[in-house]
């Protein structure tokens, strides 16, 4: 019988703590609705892609006929591997990304591994400022590595160039 009471209990309180947590609205100044409101529901994905590509990388001089054939980049995007456009042999010199990416901030960065012929060095390509896709324009990340005779990088960590264009309408 004191268990039945005990359960009872337990059970009508969990129904008032329920009743009494939906009871009220939170309050919100304007200002903070932007980041304190999330939408009911994603947007259709039509529109999402109808939207322009909003991000594009482009990394040049990665690999040559030379000494530096075997030479690859991998991208990252909030630690998630990146595909190039372009299908990558060994001697692809530029590799371009295009991406659609919802506005906010994100953690961008690349990999270049150079072949030595005996071993494999990889060096860090990285962003001086966070990047920041904004809705009304696009993204630009550009570099042009600079490599050694056997077709290292002469700068580990090198950096991005960041520039925003507008979208065009």
């Amino acid at each position: 019988m004191l268990r039945k009471i005990k359960q009872s209990f337990s059970i009508f309180v969990l129904i008032f703590l329920f009743f009494v947590g939906c009871a009220g609205y939170q309050k919100i100044k304007t200002e903070d609705a932007f980041t304190q409101i999330a939408p009911a529901a994603p947007l259709p994905q039509y529109l999402y892609q109808k939207q322009e590509k909003n991000l594009i990388l482009r990394i040049e001089n990665v690999a040559d006929q030379a000494n530096s054939y075997k030479n690859y980049v991998e991208l990252y995007v909030n630690d998630y591997l990146i595909e190039p456009d372009e299908e990558v042999t060994n001697i692809k010199r530029n590799y371009t990304y295009r991406l659609r990416l919802q506005p906010g901030i994100y953690k961008i960065f690349a990999k270049y591994y150079a072949s030595t012929g005996w071993e494999v060095k990889s060096y860090k390509i990285l962003t001086k400022e966070k990047v920041m896709i904004l809705p009304d324009k696009k993204t630009l990340l550009t570099i042009r590595l600079k490599k050694n005779s056997w077709g290292g990088l002469t700068e580990n960590p090198a950096f991005f160039k960041i520039e925003y264009e507008a979208l065009k309408k």
